[in-house]
């Protein structure tokens, strides 16, 4: 898989966190990148603080084998409705 690759699907996977219950948009992304690998990774997606207004969300990719494949961080604004 490639880095940037990795990175989409980590973005991906921080924005349905983050905008599970309600419209959100990117403010700051950072991407740490870990051990490469062959095969599906798995991510898991964390809410770290929220408040009206922003969304502080991290997310880790595994590769099958149990290595760290990347990790990011995100912050998201929460989008006016109306």
């Amino acid at each position: 898989m490639t880095q940037p690759r990795l990175a989409l699907l980590l973005e991906d996977a921080l924005t349905a966190a983050a905008g599970a219950d309600r419209p959100v948009l990117p403010v700051s992304l950072a991407v740490d990148y870990g051990a490469a690998g062959e095969g599906e990774v798995s991510i898991t997606t964390a809410i770290d603080r929220s408040t009206k207004s922003i969304v502080f969300a991290s997310a880790r990719a595994v590769w099958p084998d149990g290595r760290t494949a990347g990790a990011a961080q995100g912050v998201f604004r929460v989008a006016a409705q109306g």
